[in-house]
């Protein structure tokens, strides 16, 4: 299964990609800014020791998920939707 955060490079995303990487999840970090959430990727990666999380901007991300979770502030939720 891949699963994509959105909004997965701030306080809560890396922490539940890294968990769901090791439980064996193909993992995506969205972000608005894609070097960004490959940098968060990376770094969790060599945390890993595995290459099993991704990085992409987080319309990318979720149209490649199977499934979509998002750890941005709720006051953000509408406009990060609509983009």
């Amino acid at each position: 299964m891949k699963l994509a955060i959105i909004g997965g490079t701030g306080r809560e995303g890396p922490g539940l990609a890294l968990r769901w990487a090791a439980a064996g999840l193909e993992v995506i970090i969205g972000s608005r800014q894609q070097e960004k959430a490959q940098g968060v990727a990376a770094e969790l990666n060599r945390a890993l020791g595995r290459e099993a999380i991704g990085g992409m901007v987080n319309r990318e991300a979720a149209a490649a998920a199977d499934l979509v979770v998002m750890t941005v502030p709720f006051s953000a939720h509408v406009d990060t939707l609509r983009e």
